[in-house]
Formats: structure tokens, sequence, C-alpha cells
């Protein structure tokens, strides 16, 4: 994620941002959201969210196919997890 500078909350939002879109944000989070819209790796849910299914507050945040493709290699770069 370092291609575009990201600090360590807006990755962590991004990473919650996998499990399902970000709903009820406080308001240092929502300025978090805000930028990453501004960098089109968030989007608003609004009515696509909706057109796809999810039923949820029209204001919640979705990752943007850019920001699915950096969340994705972002994972594949960190080394899995070793057990035993």
């Amino acid at each position: 994620m370092s291609d575009h500078d990201l600090s360590a909350d807006e990755r962590t939002l991004l990473l919650a941002a996998l499990d399902g879109p970000l709903v009820d944000r406080d308001a240092g989070s929502l300025g978090l959201c805000l930028r990453l819209c501004g960098r089109r790796l968030l989007q608003r849910a609004g009515s696509a969210a909706a057109a796809n299914g999810w039923h949820g507050s029209p204001h919640a945040f979705v990752l943007t196919r850019d920001g699915w493709r950096l969340v994705k290699a972002e994972r594949r770069r960190s080394p899995l997890r070793q057990v035993g």
C-alpha cells in the first residue's frame, strides 16, 4: 500500500472494508474514509451497493476497484503465518 503513502489507520480501514461496508464511523474515522474516497480507494455505498443487494445505509463506505487491487496486492506481499 506504500504506492499511496497510507497511514496505519488508513490501512486498517481498508482491511476492515474487506469484511463489509464501513458503517457508524466516528468523526476521526469518517475523516479517514473521506480522505480514502479522495484517493479513489473507497466510495460511498449509495445506489451501486443497493443494486448489488446490500440493504444497509447508503452513507456507508465500500472499496473501489482500485481499493480492492491495493488491498489484494498488500495481502500478497505480507508473509504467510506459519503454524507449528
